[in-house]
């Protein structure tokens, strides 16, 4: 039996569900830069399709049609980059006993595990990227464990909100983080 958490202090683009094996943490990739580059994506994926239909009658190995092929392959992978930002989600599945980390529907990376007892604490942490003058400010959910290594829960675009949420509500489930963890700012 699961039921659905609503909680009022919940941040958007987190969604909690409590089941009676422990916690289901979902967070979506979704965001304004995601949707803004779907045009951008179908556009090179289709030009070099369509341009690829013009130059039919040329043979197979001249060096245009051979750049609209590498282009074309570049627009599909660019294309699969954006739709896989608008469609995945991250699910952190907490039990006492583990983390369960999946990324999906689409694929892109392996799910992971890490197991409850040999985390010492839970991090939230700033993460800053730039690109031409400007600066994008995230924050990962990390887990330090006994032995000094360190397991990252949440990345993506997560915020200081979702992840100081995140963490508070595993650490109840996961009894992790003995030491206090490092708020984000």
């Amino acid at each position: 039996m699961k039921s659905s958490v609503d909680l009022p202090s919940r941040p958007d683009g987190l969604r909690l569900e409590r089941k009676s094996s422990g916690l289901l943490v979902t967070i979506s990739w979704r965001n304004m830069t995601s949707w803004a580059l779907l045009p951008l994506g179908l556009i090179a994926a289709a030009i070099p399709v369509l341009l690829s239909f013009k130059l039919a009658g040329m043979p197979w190995n001249d060096p245009i049609r051979l750049l609209m092929l590498a282009f074309g392959v570049m627009g599909v992978v660019f294309l699969y980059i954006v739709v896989r930002r608008l469609v995945n989600v991250t699910r952190l599945e907490v039990t006492p006993e583990r983390i369960t980390i999946k990324h999906g529907p689409l694929p892109w990376r392996r799910g992971s595990e890490v197991a409850t007892n040999t985390i010492r604490r839970l991090e939230v942490r700033q993460f800053r990227s730039g690109s031409e003058g400007r600066v994008a400010t995230h924050y990962h959910l990390w887990a330090v464990h006994e032995d000094g290594r360190e397991t990252c829960l949440l990345e993506r675009d997560t915020t200081a909100d979702q992840a100081n949420f995140a963490h508070a509500e595993i650490q109840q489930v996961g009894g992790a983080a003995e030491q206090p963890p490092r708020k984000a700012k």
